[in-house]
C-alpha cells in the first residue's frame, strides 16, 4: 500500500513540477550565429528593464527564471547585433540566432572608469578600432604605426621611417604648446608609459647646438612595445567631453586598449606566420654630373687679381675633381641612394595563441616573435612578447581577472636626421656627389669622404647604435557582486597594476671613423640606462537601479584612483676611447647626466547615468584630482562632464520606415594637462670653487602657483542608421578651448634667473568629423562593407601673454622657415623671410583628411581588404632639399622648370637668405596604406591534417603600396623634432619610409 502511494506521488511530481516551473516562467534555449549556426558561448541574456540575467555556457545554452509578468529578453554578444524577444506565454524553450554586427552598431564603449554603454546610447563620438583593423589586414611593426590614418579626428605623423616606431598623435587639434601632447594610454584598466627617451646621440651629432636645443635624437614612443596581435579592440576618447573621467592626464585624449581574452567552450589554438620584404617607399635619385658641372660645383674660380699661389691652388682643386670624376665615370658612377637605402630586408612575424575555458575559468595565452630588418643595413627591430590573461569566477559573488605581459624588444634605428657635425647618414648622402668612391677596399679600409666630415657607409658599418628594452605589464581585478535583485545591483571593483621597463641604450663610435679621427678625443661611447615604474590602484562601486514596472534605470559610480610614477635616466658619454676598447673607464673624458622624475596623482570621482527606455540617456559626472606636479599639491582640481543622448526612434518616431536609429547627442567636459616636472622648482647646477663641489642656482625660476592647463569641450552630433543596419552615418562638431596654457617667459637678469614657466594664454580648436558606413552588397555570394571618414580642424591662439615666439622644435629661424606662436594665428603656422619681411608661408596642420576602407568577401572564402588615406594641405619645411642644393646634389638641380635659363637648384639658392618660400612645401598626399587578399581553404583540402586542422587561411598583403604627393622628399609624414606639441613639420634628412609586402599563413587547430 505504501509503495503504491509513493509510486503515484512520484508520477504526479514528474508531471506537476515542470508545470510549476513553466508557471514561474523558466525559459531555456541556445544562442547561435545566424549565418553559420555555431553556438555562441558567453552571450548575455537579460530580462528587459531588470538586473536579472545570465550568460550562455560552452555550448551556447542558457536557462533563466522570468519574474511574474516579465517575458521580454534582451540578448547580446560582442560582434553581433542585439535582439529583444518576447517569450510566448506558456513556452519554455526559446532558441535565438544573432546576426553579425557588420558595422559595429551594437558595440559597447567606455562611459566611465567602471562602466560601458551601447554605442547607440552614447552621447559622445568614440572611435573604435577592432582587432582585424589593427593586425589582421596588415602586419604592423608597432601599435602606434597601426593607428596611422584610422582615427577620425586625428593628425598622426611618423617621426621617421626608422624601425621600432616613433609616432606623433594629435587628437582634435592642438591642446598644448609646451606641455605633454600625447594621449593617455590605458591597457586593461592600467595607465601605462608612453615615454620617448633620448639615446644621447646628440653628443656625436651636436644637433641641438645649431639654433634649436630641442631633442632631435629620433626616439621611439614606448607604446610601440605593445603587440598589436594581442589587442582585441581600441577605443579612442578624442576630446574632454568623453575623456573627463580620466582627469588631469587626459587633455590630449585617451586610448583605451582591451587585450584578448578567452571564452568558455573548446580550446582554440591559432598560429600565424607572416614572411615579408621591405624596400624603400620612394626614391629621389641624385644629380647626374658631367665633368664640367662637377668642376663648376666643387671649385671656386679665382678673381682677376688672384695671386699665383691662389691660381695654383685652384688648378690643383680642378685637377683633383677631374681625377675623382674620371675614376667615378670609369666605375659607372655610384648609386649611393641604393647603397644606403636599398637593403631589401626580411620581415618575420610568428604568433601563437591558445584560448578557451569553461563556465568558471577562461584563459588566453600568446607568444609573439618579430624580427624585422630595415631598409638601411645594420638597422632593424626585434620583439618577443608573451602574454597570459585569466578570468576566474570564484562564485556568484567573486570573480578575478589577471593579466601579465612580458616584452623584450631590440631596436637598431641608425643615426639619421639633423646634425651639425656631418655624421648622420642622410646628411652625408646629401653632401656626396655620385662620382666619389666611398666603398671599402679589399682590406676593409674605408676612404675618407672629401666632401663631408664622415663616410656614411663607414659610419653605418662600424658603429653600434642599439637599444634594448625589457618591460613587464601586470594587472589584476577583483569584482564583488554584493547583491542582485529584480530592481537593484551593487558591484565593487578593485583594480591594481604595474608597468615597469628597463631601457638600455648602447652607442659606440670607434676611433677609426672619419669624423672621430677629426675629433680631439677620437672614439666615443654613449651608454644610457632608463628605468620607469608606474603603479596604479583603483577602487569603485557601481550601483544599478531599475524600478520595477518602469522603463527607467540608474547607474551610479563612485571611486578612487591613485597613480605613481618613478622615472630614472642615467646617460654617460665617454670620449677618447683607447683603440679597440668599449668600456667607459677606458676613455680620456667621461661625463654623466642623470634625470629623475617622481609624480603622485590622487583622484576621487562620481558619475550618474540615467536611461529612460533607451530613448533619453543622460550622464553627469565629476573627477577631483590632486598631483605632486601642481604648485599646490593639496589642491583638488575638478573636471566635470555631462552628456545627453535622445534616440528619436525609441520615442516612437520613424516607425515602420527605413530609419532604424535617429539619435541626437550633445556632451560637455573638462580635462587637464599637468605642468612639466620641475616647472614649480628652481633648478640648480653644480659649481666647483677651490676644489670644493657645490650647487649654483640655474636659469629657471620655479613658480609655486603653477596649475594644470584646462581643456573644455562641447561636442554635438547625430547618428543615423537606415535600411536594417546597412547604412550608418555619424556626424560630430566640436569646440575645444584650452585655458591656462603652460608658457615660458623671460625674467629680468637682475633676478638671478633667465626664464620661468607660468600659466597664461588660450587657444581654441573647432572641428568636424563625419563617417559613413555602408553594406552595398550583402548576398550569399558577395558581401561588401565600405567606410568613408572625413575630418577637419582649425586652431587659433586666442590669447597670448608673451610676445610671439618660435615654438620648441619649430625650425631654425625665419631665414629657413619656422613655426611661430602668435595671438590671432594658428599655433602651427609657418613664417619666414620673404620680400624683406617676415610673413606667413604655410601651416603644418592639414585642411582636411579622409580615409576609405573597403572589405569584400566572395563565396565566404575569398576576402579582399583595402585602406587608403587622403590628407589635403599641411606644409613641411623641407631642409633636406636645401642641404642638397647647398651641396649641389639635388636630383633636379640642373632642371629648368620655368624655362628662364637658370637651373632650379641654383634658382632656389639665389633666394636663400632673402626668402624661405622655396623650402616650405605642400605635403598633401593620397596613400594606399594597406591592402590584403585572403583565401580560406575548404576543409576537404586539408588532407591528412583534416582531423586536427579547423581552419587554414592563405594571404598576401602590402603596406604603403603607393603614395601620390607633390612633396619633394621621401615621405610627406615626417618630424625632425619628434613628439613636440606643434612642431611636426620640419624635415632634415630623415630615415625614409618603407614599402612592405607580406605572405601569410594562418592555422586554426
Amino acid at each position: 500500500m505504501l509503495l503504491s502511494t509513493l509510486r503515484r506521488a512520484t508520477l504526479a511530481a514528474l508531471f506537476v513540477l515542470p508545470a510549476l516551473a513553466a508557471a514561474q516562467g523558466t525559459v531555456r534555449g541556445t544562442v547561435t550565429d545566424a549565418e553559420t549556426g555555431a553556438s555562441i558561448p558567453g552571450a548575455t541574456v537579460f530580462v528587459a528593464a531588470s538586473n536579472i540575467g545570465t550568460t550562455t555556457d560552452a555550448d551556447g545554452a542558457y536557462e533563466l527564471a522570468l519574474p511574474p509578468g516579465q517575458r521580454t529578453l534582451t540578448v547580446s554578444f560582442v560582434g553581433y547585433r542585439s535582439q529583444e524577444l518576447e517569450v510566448p506565454e506558456g513556452q519554455t524553450t526559446l532558441n535565438i540566432a544573432l546576426e553579425p554586427d557588420l558595422l559595429g552598431l551594437e558595440e559597447v564603449v567606455v562611459t566611465g572608469l567602471g562602466t560601458t554603454i551601447r554605442r547607440a546610447n552614447s552621447a559622445n563620438s568614440v572611435e573604435t578600432i577592432s582587432a582585424r583593423e589593427l593586425a589582421e589586414v596588415s602586419t604592423p611593426q608597432t601599435l602606434d604605426g597601426a593607428l596611422n590614418g584610422k582615427v577620425t579626428g586625428a593628425v598622426i605623423n611618423s617621426n621617421s621611417g626608422a624601425p621600432g616606431g616613433g609616432i606623433n598623435i594629435r587628437l582634435r587639434g592642438i591642446t598644448t604648446i609646451n606641455g605633454n601632447s600625447q594621449p593617455l594610454y590605458v591597457v586593461d584598466g592600467v595607465i601605462i608609459s608612453n615615454d620617448a627617451v633620448s639615446n644621447g646621440i646628440n653628443a656625436v651629432t651636436a644637433a641641438a647646438g645649431g639654433g634649436n636645443a630641442s631633442n632631435q635624437d629620433n626616439p621611439a614612443n614606448r607604446i610601440a612595445d605593445l603587440a598589436p596581435e594581442d589587442i582585441e579592440s581600441i577605443e579612442i576618447l578624442k576630446g574632454p567631453s568623453a575623456a573627463a573621467i580620466y582627469g588631469a592626464r587626459a587633455a590630449n585624449g585617451v586610448v583605451v586598449i582591451r587585450t584578448k581574452r578567452g571564452s568558455s567552450g573548446r580550446t582554440d589554438v591559432s598560429f600565424s606566420q607572416s614572411v615579408g620584404m621591405t624596400s624603400i617607399g620612394r626614391r629621389l635619385g641624385t644629380r647626374q654630373f658631367t665633368e664640367a658641372t662637377a668642376i663648376d660645383q666643387f671649385t671656386t674660380a679665382p678673381d682677376d687679381d688672384a695671386t699665383p699661389e691662389e691660381i695654383a691652388q685652384y688648378n690643383a682643386s680642378v685637377e683633383q675633381i677631374r681625377q675623382l670624376y674620371r675614376a667615378g665615370e670609369a666605375a659607372g658612377f655610384y648609386d649611393y641612394e641604393e647603397a644606403l637605402y636599398g637593403n631589401e630586408g626580411l620581415l618575420l612575424t610568428s604568433d601563437l595563441s591558445v584560448s578557451g575555458g569553461n563556465d568558471r575559468t577562461q584563459f588566453f595565452v600568446s607568444g609573439i616573435v618579430k624580427d624585422d630588418e630595415g631598409i638601411i643595413e645594420q638597422t632593424g627591430y626585434e620583439k618577443q612578447s608573451g602574454r597570459v590573461n585569466l578570468t576566474h569566477r570564484l562564485s556568484n559573488v567573486f570573480s578575478v581577472d589577471a593579466n601579465a605581459n612580458y616584452i623584450r624588444s631590440v631596436a637598431r634605428r641608425g643615426i639619421t636626421g639633423n646634425d651639425n657635425s656631418g655624421t648622420t647618414y642622410g646628411i652625408g648622402l646629401l653632401a656626396t656627389p655620385n662620382f666619389v668612391n666611398l666603398f671599402p677596399d679589399a682590406n676593409g679600409v674605408y676612404p675618407d669622404n672629401p666632401f663631408n666630415s664622415s663616410n656614411f657607409l663607414q659610419t653605418r658599418d662600424l658603429s653600434t647604435i642599439e637599444e634594448e628594452n625589457n618591460r613587464f605589464l601586470g594587472s589584476g581585478q577583483l569584482t564583488v557582486n554584493l547583491f542582485t535583485t529584480n530592481t537593484q545591483s551593487l558591484q565593487l571593483v578593485g583594480t591594481g597594476g604595474v608597468d615597469y621597463y628597463a631601457l638600455d641604450q648602447v652607442n659606440l663610435f670607434p676611433v677609426e671613423l672619419q669624423f672621430e679621427d677629426d675629433d680631439g678625443l677620437p672614439g666615443t661611447s654613449i651608454l644610457g640606462r632608463t628605468t620607469n615604474l608606474n603603479t596604479n590602484l583603483q577602487a569603485l562601486a557601481v550601483h544599478g537601479y531599475a524600478p520595477e514596472g518602469r522603463s527607467l534605470s540608474f547607474t551610479t559610480q563612485l571611486g578612487f584612483t591613485a597613480f605613481d610614477q618613478d622615472f630614472n635616466n642615467v646617460s654617460s658619454v665617454a670620449q677618447g676611447l683607447i683603440p679597440n676598447q668599449q668600456n667607459l673607464d677606458q676613455a680620456a673624458a667621461l661625463q654623466t647626466n642623470q634625470g629623475r622624475l617622481f609624480q603622485n596623482d590622487r583622484a576621487v570621482f562620481a558619475q550618474e547615468e540615467v536611461n529612460w527606455n533607451d530613448a533619453i540617456i543622460g550622464t553627469l559626472g565629476v573627477r577631483a584630482e590632486q598631483s605632486s606636479a601642481n604648485g599646490d599639491v593639496d589642491t583638488f582640481y575638478a573636471y566635470p562632464k555631462a552628456g545627453l543622448a535622445v534616440n528619436l526612434t525609441n520615442l516612437g518616431l520613424f516607425e515602420g520606415g527605413p530609419v532604424d536609429l535617429f539619435k541626437l547627442r550633445a556632451a560637455f567636459g573638462q580635462t587637464g594637462n599637468t605642468a612639466p616636472f620641475g616647472a614649480k622648482f628652481t633648478t640648480y647646477g653644480t659649481l666647483a670653487v677651490g676644489g670644493n663641489i657645490g650647487l649654483s642656482i640655474g636659469g629657471q625660476r620655479g613658480l609655486a602657483d603653477v596649475v594644470p592647463e584646462r581643456a573644455s569641450e562641447i561636442e554635438a552630433g547625430l547618428d543615423l542608421t537606415l535600411l536594417d543596419g546597412r547604412v550608418n552615418f555619424e556626424g560630430t562638431v566640436y569646440a575645444k578651448t584650452v585655458d591656462d596654457l603652460l608658457l615660458t617667459r623671460q625674467v629680468p637678469l637682475s633676478s638671478g634667473f633667465t626664464v620661468e614657466t607660468f600659466n597664461g594664454g588660450q587657444l581654441q580648436n573647432n572641428g568636424i568629423e563625419l563617417g559613413l558606413s555602408l553594406i552595398p552588397v550583402d548576398g550569399p555570394s558577395v558581401r561588401w562593407i565600405s567606410r568613408t571618414s572625413f575630418w577637419a580642424n582649425q586652431a587659433e591662439v586666442t590669447e597670448l601673454n608673451v610676445p610671439p615666439f618660435q615654438a620648441a622644435g619649430g625650425g631654425f629661424g625665419t631665414g629657413l622657415g619656422s613655426i611661430r606662436i602668435e595671438e590671432g594665428e594658428s599655433p602651427t603656422q609657418i613664417v619666414g623671410i620673404d620680400g624683406g619681411e617676415v610673413v606667413q608661408l604655410g601651416d603644418v596642420s592639414p585642411d582636411f583628411q579622409m580615409s576609405f576602407f573597403n572589405d569584400v568577401t566572395i563565396a565566404r572564402r575569398l576576402r579582399f581588404t583595402a585602406f587608403a588615406h587622403w590628407k589635403q594641405g599641411g606644409d613641411i619645411i623641407n631642409l633636406s632639399e636645401l642641404l642638397g642644393d647647398l651641396s649641389g646634389t639635388s636630383p633636379d638641380y640642373d632642371d629648368d622648370a620655368d624655362g628662364d635659363g637658370t637651373p632650379d637648384g641654383l634658382q632656389r639658392l639665389l633666394q636663400f637668405g632673402s626668402s624661405a618660400r622655396p623650402f616650405v612645401q605642400d605635403a598633401s598626399y593620397f596613400r594606399l596604406r594597406e591592402v590584403r587578399l585572403d583565401y580560406d581553404v575548404a576543409p576537404q583540402f586539408f588532407g591528412p591534417l583534416g582531423g586536427a586542422l579547423q581552419s587554414l587561411r592563405l594571404g598576401i598583403s602590402a603596406t604603403n603600396l603607393f603614395t601620390i604627393t607633390p612633396y619633394k622628399s621621401y615621405d610627406p609624414e615626417v618630424s625632425n623634432f619628434g613628439n613636440q606639441p606643434v612642431a611636426s613639420g620640419v624635415e632634415v634628412a630623415p630615415f625614409p619610409s618603407s614599402r612592405n609586402v607580406y605572405f601569410h599563413v594562418n592555422l586554426g587547430l
